[in-house]
């Protein structure tokens, strides 16, 4: 009798310590990670509105998210916020995305990098400039092999 007793307490205490770690990693990732405090489909333009709980706000072309691609405008429609703001949920289409995964899937593609360095770019700075003079003198851009 005395065995069990030592082993339901040890049970008890595991559990405490481990929903206490998991509270404090869920409180991490609501100040850290975006999350969703509204979104909405707007149907004319075929995007998902998300508005963030951190008061930023992102517009995303519904062709960017694979899932969505053929979705019908009402399924689309029919979304709904999970977990703190952490997922979204489509019910009709049986799909859960999450709302970190999906910001860093949509601008971490090659499109968004590609962006990312056109605009960077073109913008000048004395920096740049001494650079690219040095390597002028150098014979120019060194070649990618």
């Amino acid at each position: 009798m005395r065995a069990s007793r030592l082993i339901t307490d040890w049970i008890e205490k595991e559990l405490r310590s481990n929903l206490a770690r998991a509270s404090r990693a869920g409180r991490r990732a609501a100040k850290m990670e975006p999350r969703a405090g509204r979104v909405a489909y707007l149907a004319r333009e075929r995007v998902l509105r998300i508005e963030l709980t951190n008061g930023a706000a992102i517009t995303l072309p519904v062709k960017l998210i694979p899932s969505l691609r053929r979705a019908a405008a009402r399924d689309v429609r029919a979304v709904e916020i999970l977990d703190r703001g952490g997922g979204l949920h489509w019910k009709r289409l049986d799909l859960d995305l999450s709302v970190p995964g999906l910001l860093s899937s949509v601008f971490a593609g090659p499109e968004w990098l590609v962006e990312l360095g056109r605009i960077g770019g073109s913008r000048s700075s004395t920096a740049k400039a001494a650079a690219a003079r040095r390597n002028g003198r150098k014979g120019g851009r060194p070649r990618v092999r």
